[in-house]
């Protein structure tokens, strides 16, 4: 019962988020009571349309919190400051707000291989304006992937490497003559690792192709 309850929970923070997002702080969940805080920057390109082709990129920067509340289940959010720039309709947005939420699902554990199968579910919500122009930026995914503890959890310098593959749909809606646009390709594959210097700090770096094509490198902290 409890799982269900934080499960819509998660759920219903999504129904009120969403752009185009790295799948969000630690690849492997926290475990119960575990926090983590981190500082991401990310750049992405994607093609949209709306009767015709375009390609639209984007610049973020985000601040993020990862909550661990069960066995294998976590919750997260995201705040930051993140633009858009649309190329053939001559849009070059300035810095706007962008915030979001998620869940990560640890469905299978394999203890012998040290690798664990992940589900993460997220959504992101991005406004950026040009003068009296303004787009406001949707995006939510469903991404599974495969993550690997490589080295002595809790010692210097290991890492866990991940995987995988994502289903998202970006919407993009404008106004001016603007139109609304969505995304020309909806499944992605994605990898990444984090790193951990000693058994708090970690950096972090992630790349996407395909639905989009994207880099995100971050550095965070985990208590």
């Amino acid at each position: 019962m409890k799982l269900r309850l934080m499960c819509l929970a998660a759920a219903v923070l999504l129904a009120g988020a969403g752009h185009a997002a790295q799948t969000g702080g630690l690849a492997s969940p926290l475990g119960p009571g575990g926090f983590a805080g981190s500082v991401a920057l990310g750049y992405g390109e994607r093609d949209v349309r709306n009767g015709r082709d375009d390609d639209v990129a984007a610049r973020r920067a985000l601040l993020r919190g990862q909550f661990g509340v069960a066995e294998g289940l976590d919750l997260y959010g995201t705040v930051g400051l993140g633009d858009l720039r649309f190329d053939r309709a001559n849009f070059r947005g300035s810095l706007g707000e962008t915030f979001g939420a998620g869940v990560r699902l640890g469905l299978l554990h394999f203890p012998e291989s040290a690798f664990r199968l992940v589900l993460d579910l997220q959504g992101e919500y991005l406004r950026s304006t040009d003068g009296s122009k303004r787009v406001r930026h949707q995006v939510y995914h469903v991404a599974t992937y495969l993550v690997r503890e490589v080295g002595a959890a809790r010692r210097v310098a290991y890492f866990f490497p991940y995987g995988g593959v994502r289903v998202s749909y970006a919407r993009y809606d404008g106004n001016q003559g603007l139109g609304d646009y969505e995304a020309d390709d909806l499944v992605g594959v994605f990898g990444g690792v984090d790193y951990f210097v000693n058994p708090h700090v970690f950096f972090s770096g992630e790349l996407h192709l395909f639905d989009e094509n994207s880099l995100y490198v971050g550095v965070g902290y985990r208590f």
